[in-house]
């Protein structure tokens, strides 16, 4: 939560001697981008496209994955912040590492994004909200669980 003092809200305890206190509460986003080697680098490219410009809008913290996470190189995405596309990591894909990570950090996020090509077998339920978002062309292998988000992407100026 942000706190604020201000004096266009009254403070209760002390009406017109102190200033009252404003609240605010943005979302702590983790978000896992699929780097393994079923996505190509233009789709890479296409989905840091679209991280950057979420930057524009929040902060947030991006993991690499593939068949494990690829905490070294995580991002602490600030607002306003651009990063170009880069690759660290080129196995296979498991969701179930993502999922285990979730568990791990307990608390610290709010929910989760998973930019993907959805080739990877079913993590199971999720013990906080979760979206997944799926490149152009592609689908999820399985059928996601019911507080589950589902963005399927377009490609723009292309024949697909």
């Amino acid at each position: 939560a942000n706190k604020a003092r201000t004096h266009r809200r009254v403070n209760r305890k002390y009406p017109y001697i102190h200033p009252g206190v404003k609240r605010g509460h943005s979302a702590s986003v983790a978000i896992y981008i699929d780097q393994s080697g079923s996505v190509g680098d233009d789709d890479l490219a296409l989905l840091f496209g679209c991280l950057n410009k979420l930057g524009k809008m929040t902060q947030f913290t991006l993991f690499p994955f593939d068949y494990s996470i690829d905490e070294e190189n995580a991002v602490e995405w600030r607002k306003g912040q651009r990063v170009p596309p880069k690759r660290t990591r080129c196995g296979g894909t498991s969701f179930h590492a993502v999922e285990a990570h979730v568990k791990e950090k307990g608390g610290k996020f709010d929910g989760h994004i998973i930019l993907t090509d959805g080739e990877a077998g079913d993590p199971g339920p999720s013990v906080q909200r979760r979206c997944w978002v799926i490149i152009p062309g592609r689908e999820l292998m399985f059928s996601p669980h019911p507080n589950d988000i589902v963005v399927r992407m377009e490609r723009h100026g292309s024949s697909d």
